[in-house]
């Protein structure tokens, strides 16, 4: 039976690498979005299934195997919407491959009734530790139960059970240590990924990622015949507030700037932050009267706005702005970037605080 069991822990600990492969770019818990519940209840149900379909069968139609962690996972990771997912899917593959039987319905009712009884532990606020320990405690608890209700052999029991919840015992330590591995490792991944991406100061997109979005963006706008804008937007004197209040000022101006240019386009263009107090804003599917409009708006409220720094001191900044767009200003999409340079270099050239 040992033997069987092994083979069966095996096939679980495989299964959690792969979803936490699969759902790696989401952040698990159970406030995630309900596509990833959805998700993580179809696969731990799958998953589940599986550890049926080679589990042990004993006498009377009897199955077991390691199914209630699956539906731990679940529940841990996704509450109440992916456990229920997976025990409906667990449930209805039990009856399907053995029937409709004593065995099965108690099995049926044990797994409903740990439904319940994850589902309401994961709502409490305790940590991932304590939960996990309870719910396990609860699983060989419902185990003993449940084997003792469907064998009726007394020695069969004693047998099983003996052999059952020392494996469920040392493959729940074995799962806790892979699932905090996990977590962290990918935790660690969607840090890396976004840090990869964006900007560590402002939270938009970084240059590299900017440069990204552009060749993706020229590429859509040549293939729907879509117009293009752009906006390159520079700090005047921006080295002036560094030197009076410091680089920390400095950094809280950039900060409230990046919200006001966020705030000023609209909610799909693409704000990027090029490096130092250079910003950017592809605008897209924008003619060049529409980007004017943006441009000029964008300057408003940037020198309408109190910029607060050091707690209380407050600063006034102004922005120059250059303007490109395709095709009414440069036929050339691949040009639009540079179009957009010079125009800036017209704005700071002619006097700063306006638009080219």
């Amino acid at each position: 039976m040992l033997r069987s069991l092994f083979v069966n822990a095996t096939m679980l600990i495989s299964f959690i690498y792969l979803v936490s492969q699969l759902l790696r770019e989401e952040e698990l818990n159970t406030n995630t979005k309900i596509k990833v519940k959805l998700s993580l209840g179809l696969l731990t149900g799958l998953s589940g299934c599986a550890l049926i379909f080679y589990g042990i069968n004993l006498s009377n139609n009897t199955i077991i195997d390691f199914r209630v962690i699956s539906v731990m996972i679940a529940s841990l990771y996704g509450g109440f919407v992916s456990a229920f997912i997976s025990v409906f899917i667990i449930i209805l593959f039990r009856l399907a491959i053995l029937g409709i039987n004593y065995s099965s319905l108690v099995a049926s009712i044990n797994m409903i009734v740990l439904l319940v009884c994850f589902s309401l532990l994961s709502k409490y606020d305790m940590t991932f530790f304590k939960k996990y320990t309870y719910m396990t405690i609860l699983s060989i608890v419902s185990s003993i139960i449940w084997i003792s209700l469907v064998l009726r052999d007394f020695h069969l029991v004693l047998s099983v059970l003996g052999s059952f919840i020392f494996s469920i015992v040392v493959l729940s330590v074995i799962v806790y240590y892979i699932l905090d591995h996990m977590t962290k490792t990918n935790e660690t991944y969607r840090k890396l990924k976004f840090e990869s991406k964006k900007d560590f100061l402002t939270g938009l997109n970084n240059a590299r990622e900017f440069d990204s979005i552009l060749n993706r963006v020229i590429d859509n706008a040549l293939e729907r015949k879509e117009n293009l804008s752009m906006l390159m937007i520079d700090i005047d004197y921006f080295k002036h507030i560094n030197d009076t209040y410091g680089h920390p000022a400095g950094d809280l101006v950039l900060k409230q700037l990046s919200r006001i240019l966020v705030d000023s386009c609209r909610t799909f263009d693409i704000v990027s932050r090029n490096g130092g107090e250079e910003f950017t804003a592809i605008l897209l599917d924008c003619n060049y009267s529409h980007a004017m409009e943006i441009a000029e708006k964008i300057r408003r409220n940037v020198q309408n706005n109190i910029f607060l720094i050091n707690g209380y001191v407050t600063v006034k900044i102004t922005v120059s702005i250059g303007v490109s767009s395709y095709p009414d200003i440069t036929k050339d999409i691949n040009t639009l970037l540079n179009q957009a340079d010079n125009s800036l270099y017209s704005a700071k050239r002619t006097g700063r605080n306006k638009v080219c």
